[in-house]
């Protein structure tokens, strides 16, 4: 399980690869439309762009797909595929990537829920340092740095546990280029990081700053698709 999908049983593990497998051969056959396409979250910005079923073997297959795609599963290593031919979607791991070509080959093909699909916005994951202080009546201040914001929450790397407890209310500052906000927020839960911890906070923007947020996201979001096009296994 991670942020962005939790794999799903329906039938059991190998039989649903094999029924996973039998419609991507259809797909490359033409028995089935092809109406597949993957999907990733490239620094929490969502990617997604047709492809086309190359190969298939018994339990892999290799798809041709857009370079800007093939970029990010050769990071992400993992991607999910969507198609109207499955039951659900499909979460799979990547073996072999080759951005220059385009071509993927996955395995590990298995049903998926697609928890990313059920955000209420678009969020974005921070390319900067940008320093973020939580603070509430009578408890000391977190001071963190900003991992990524959308328009309904905010998350914040931490040096150590605060002790918060979960739904504390209180304001969240941050302080971006155009200028510091700061926003009503409620923590939702407390992630233990390899090196500090993360914590995820719902936010009640006022109208001001949710203008802010959206313009920055906006931006984010412009620099996240062009360090991708710039990547340079893409062809100009």
């Amino acid at each position: 399980m991670n942020d962005i999908y939790q794999r799903l049983q329906v039938a059991g593990e190998a039989q649903d690869q094999t029924e996973i497998i039998a419609t991507l051969a259809a797909i490359k056959t033409g028995k089935l439309k092809n109406d597949l396409r993957l999907l990733n979250f490239y620094r929490e910005v969502p990617v997604s762009y047709g492809a086309e079923v190359l190969t298939v073997e018994e339990h892999d297959a290799e798809l041709q797909v857009n370079q800007i795609q093939a970029v990010v599963i050769a990071h992400e290593k993992v991607t999910v595929l969507k198609s109207s031919h499955f039951r659900r979607d499909v979460a799979a791991t990547a073996t072999y990537v080759n951005v220059e070509k385009s071509r993927v080959v996955l395995s590990n093909l298995g049903y998926a829920l697609v928890r990313a699909d059920r955000r209420m916005s678009v969020r974005v994951q921070l390319g900067s340092a940008i320093d973020a202080t939580f603070a509430a009546p009578e408890l000391d201040q977190v001071h963190g740095r900003l991992h990524d914001m959308s328009l309904t929450g905010m998350s914040i790397n931490v040096a150590r546990d605060p002790g918060l407890p979960v739904s504390q209310k209180g304001e969240l500052r941050i302080a971006i280029p155009a200028g510091s906000i700061t926003v009503t927020a409620s923590l939702l839960k407390v992630f233990h990081l390899e090196e500090g911890f993360r914590l995820v906070f719902e936010i009640e923007p006022s109208r001001a700053a949710e203008l802010s947020i959206s313009q920055y996201i906006f931006q984010r979001q412009v620099e996240i698709i062009k360090e991708l096009k710039d990547h340079p296994g893409v062809a100009a």
